[in-house]
């Protein structure tokens, strides 16, 4: 909740890892030694000469390092691979070739909440992606979850009565740009994968997952790949317990408790509680409106009433008092 991510830096940490390289490799600039007074003018020239050959050196290895920060998602994208895991067990991967083999494509057009505007796009089929790399049974359990894992490590998670509502569609092309139109504030580019939603309220603020990125797909009980999460001994209907129900929906997709849950943004537990180092009202206000404290990957959150920022906070100093594992 307090720190977004999908979230999509993929592309400039390719950007800064090549253009160091590109720096530390390049010829160190030669300088140049002090003229005699006799007017060694030969030496002046193959000196500047030196400096000018270094010069260009520089510039085409800081070029060559551009064109592989753009080529670079192409690369991933080509080379990229759909896991699929149930539990703790990888079940399935498949590349684009073999999912284009075996699952028919279609074309979609929707409105996209993450570029604000009418997109079109070559995808998959949720359900069938699912059938595909989980099994025919993948919705059978419905109090299981699904984890949908990008290759940053943003991680949504949805119950599968969510995820098996008609509306879900794998993007692995954009249709109205030769390659894929950048994305979110980092404007990071979504491939390999993609999961979108054509219903007009499967959005994130409604619990549906839209990770770009889409590393990994894990059927789970979100209990035992989180068990430090879930506020304990709290009553269902008491005020921690909804809160906990929020944090699962919006916030666990970045945010940890006790070390368990997203890796993007900060552990607001451990190994001190939120509410420890911040007030209340800072962290209500923060929550609802992060854009306003600060530039952050963080949505804002305006549609939560007070009453979802105390449940939020409730689950919060519930999960303060608890022990914390070792």
């Amino acid at each position: 909740m307090f720190f977004y991510a999908n979230p999509g830096t993929l592309a400039e940490e390719h950007a800064t890892s090549f253009v160091e390289t590109a720096q530390d490799q390049r010829s160190p600039s030669l300088k140049t030694r002090p003229l005699q007074r006799c007017g060694l003018h030969r030496q002046a020239a193959a000196t500047a000469g030196r400096q000018g050959f270094g010069t260009r050196l520089r510039q085409l290895s800081l070029l060559l390092a551009w064109v592989l920060v753009l080529a670079a998602p192409l690369a991933l994208a080509d080379e990229a691979r759909l896991e699929f895991a149930v539990g703790a067990t990888t079940v399935a991967s498949f590349d684009l070739d073999e999912l284009n083999a075996r699952i028919a494509s279609q074309d979609v057009g929707l409105f996209d909440p993450e570029y604000g505007k009418q997109k079109h796009y070559r995808a998959f089929p949720l359900h069938d992606v699912l059938r595909l790399g989980l099994g025919p049974g993948w919705a059978d359990d419905g109090q299981a979850d699904i984890f949908f894992q990008a290759i940053d490590g943003y991680r949504a998670v949805s119950p599968v009565s969510q995820v098996a509502q008609d509306g879900g569609f794998l993007v692995f092309r954009d249709l109205d740009v030769e390659d894929w139109e950048p994305v979110g504030r980092m404007q990071a580019n979504p491939a390999p994968f993609y999961l979108v939603w054509t219903g007009a309220n499967q959005t994130t603020q409604h619990g549906y997952p839209w990770p770009w990125q889409l590393a990994l797909v894990q059927l789970a009980q979100f209990d035992e790949r989180y068990p430090q999460v879930p506020p304990k001994d709290a009553a269902p209907d008491s005020p921690a317990s909804r809160g906990f129900a929020l944090f699962k929906q919006r916030c666990v997709r970045c945010h940890s408790i006790n070390g368990q849950g997203g890796v993007i943004g900060p552990d607001l537990n451990a190994p001190m509680s939120i509410l420890s180092y911040r007030s209340i009202d800072l962290v209500k206000a923060f929550i609802r409106h992060p854009s306003l404290y600060r530039h952050t990957r963080m949505p804002d959150h305006a549609d939560l009433s007070e009453q979802d920022l105390d449940a939020l906070i409730a689950y919060f100093w519930h999960k303060s008092r608890e022990p914390r594992p070792e």
